[in-house]
C-alpha cells in the first residue's frame, strides 16, 4: 500500500509538509521546512494515483533524481532549480530541491494578458538558454519546456523546475511498446522529433530540440496562448503582429520544423537575442582527418560520441571504442571573437598550434584522474579547462595517439 502524505508529516526525519502545491502524471508536490536549516524547501514524491503505470513514475521520478544529481555535480546554474536532498520515507522515494519564490509562467501570463514587452521577451529568452546551453555541455536535453515548468520570479528572472523528462546523451529505455515512458507527446511546445512526427522517423533529437521549445515559450509570452504550428511568426495572429521584426524572425526560426531550419544550438539563440538580429553569427570549419568529413561548427556547438539512439552532441563523430565522451567539446567565441576549445570530458582533448600538444582537461576529467592516483598536472603545471584556437590547429579527442583528430580551419 502507498504512502498518503498529509500536512504536517515529517519526512526523512528532517521535512516537515506543510502545504499541498500540486500533482502532475508523475509526482505530487508540496511545501515543506527544513527542519535542520530552516529553509523553505519543495518536496516531490511520486503519484501513484496518476494514470501512468507504477513502474513508469518510478522510472521517472528515479531519473529526474538521477539528472538533477548531474546537474549538482556539475556546479548548477542560477536559472535551474537545485536539488537539496533525496530520502526515501516509508518506501517512497522523495526528491527535496530549493523553492523559487515566484508564479509559473502561465499564471504571469495570463493575469498581464501576454507579456509583449521586447525587453521582457529578450531576457527570459536569453536567460532560458543559457540554462539550455549549461544543460547541453554536460550531457542533458531537457525536452519538455513549456510555460508550466518555467518559474519567474517578480523580475521575470525564469527557472527551470521540472525534469521528469529530461534525457542524458544515452540510448533510450523503452517500454513495452518500444516508446519511451517519461515522453509525453506535447503538439504546441514539443519538437515534431519528440511527437511521433511520421514525417520524422529517425530524426534524432539534441540540442536544437530544445531550441525549438525555447522560441514556442517566447511566442506564448506574447500572445497568452499555444500555437499549434511550425515556423510561428508572430505577425501572422491578431494581438502579436507589432511584434518586431527581428524578434518575430527570430521566433519563427527557432520553432522550424527541420533541425537544419532551426538554430543549431541555444548559444546561438541567445546570440540573435542579445543582438537583436535573426542572423546566426558566424561559423567556423573543422575536418575530421580520419574520416575526411567536414563539420560546420557555430559558437556553442558540443562535439561528442555518436549514441545508438537517444539524444545527441551537436556534431556526432562514430567512435566504436567508446573514448570519446558523449559530450567532448564544446566551441564558443571570446568577447574578442576569438574561438575557444573548452573541454568536458573525462579523458581530456590536446590541442596542437604548431608548437607542440597541449592537454586541455575539465575538472571532472581531473577529479577523476586524482581518484585513480594519476597526477593532472603536466611538467608540473595542471593543464587548462579551455584553450583558444585558430586556423590550422589540430585538436586531438581523447589523446594525440587516438585516432580521432580534427583541424580547425577558422571561419568559412
Amino acid at each position: 500500500m502507498s504512502w498518503t502524505p498529509s500536512e504536517g508529516a515529517l519526512v526523512g526525519d528532517r521535512y516537515r509538509l506543510e502545504e499541498y502545491v500540486g500533482e502532475g502524471g508523475i509526482s505530487t508536490v508540496w511545501l515543506g521546512h527544513d527542519e535542520e536549516t530552516g529553509d523553505a524547501v519543495a518536496i516531490k514524491h511520486p503519484n501513484y494515483d496518476s494514470s501512468n503505470a507504477r513502474e513508469i513514475i518510478d522510472q521517472s521520478i528515479r531519473s529526474e533524481l538521477d539528472v538533477l544529481e548531474g546537474i549538482r555535480e556539475a556546479g548548477g546554474h542560477p536559472n535551474v532549480m537545485e536539488l537539496v536532498d533525496s530520502v526515501v520515507h516509508a518506501d517512497t522515494l522523495c526528491i527535496v530541491v530549493g523553492l523559487v519564490n515566484g508564479e509559473d509562467m502561465s499564471d504571469v501570463v495570463e493575469r498581464h494578458n501576454g507579456i509583449t514587452d521586447p525587453e521582457d521577451l529578450r531576457r527570459v529568452g536569453i536567460a532560458l538558454c543559457e540554462a539550455m546551453s549549461f544543460l547541453h555541455r554536460n550531457e542533458i536535453i531537457y525536452r519538455d519546456l513549456k510555460p508550466d515548468n518555467v518559474m519567474l520570479r517578480e523580475d521575470l528572472w525564469p527557472v527551470l523546475i521540472d525534469f521528469n523528462t529530461a534525457k542524458g546523451f544515452e540510448p533510450e529505455l523503452a517500454d513495452g511498446d518500444g516508446v519511451s515512458g517519461t515522453v509525453i507527446p506535447n503538439p504546441v511546445y514539443k519538437p515534431p522529433e519528440l511527437n511521433n512526427d511520421p514525417d520524422l522517423v529517425g530524426y534524432r533529437q539534441g540540442p536544437w530540440s530544445d531550441v525549438y521549445s525555447i522560441g514556442k515559450v517566447l511566442m506564448y509570452m506574447l500572445s497568452g496562448t499555444g500555437v499549434r504550428k511550425h515556423a510561428v511568426d508572430p505577425r501572422d495572429f491578431p494581438g502579436t503582429r507589432s511584434t518586431p521584426d527581428y524578434l518575430a524572425e527570430i521566433i519563427e526560426r527557432a520553432t522550424g520544423k527541420h533541425k537544419d531550419d532551426r538554430y543549431q544550438n541555444a548559444t546561438v539563440l541567445a546570440r540573435v537575442l542579445e543582438a537583436r538580429d535573426p542572423e546566426p553569427p558566424d561559423r567556423a570549419r573543422l575536418v575530421h582527418l580520419q574520416a575526411d568529413e567536414t563539420y560546420e561548427c557555430y559558437p556553442g556547438d558540443t562535439i561528442g560520441r555518436q549514441a545508438d539512439d537517444g539524444p545527441q552532441p551537436s556534431i556526432a563523430i562514430d567512435d566504436p571504442d567508446k573514448y570519446v565522451s558523449s559530450v567532448q567539446v564544446q566551441f564558443d567565441r571570446t568577447v574578442d571573437g576569438e574561438w575557444l576549445l573548452q573541454d568536458h570530458s573525462l579523458n581530456g582533448t590536446w590541442v596542437n598550434d604548431g608548437d607542440g600538444w597541449q592537454r586541455v582537461l575539465s575538472e571532472s576529467g581531473r577529479e577523476r584522474l586524482v581518484e585513480k592516483g594519476d597526477d593532472p598536472a603536466v611538467d608540473g603545471e595542471m593543464p587548462p579547462e579551455e584553450v583558444v584556437v585558430a586556423a590550422g590547429d589540430e585538436i586531438a579527442l581523447v589523446h594525440p595517439q587516438y585516432p580521432v583528430w580534427l583541424r580547425f580551419e577558422g571561419e568559412r
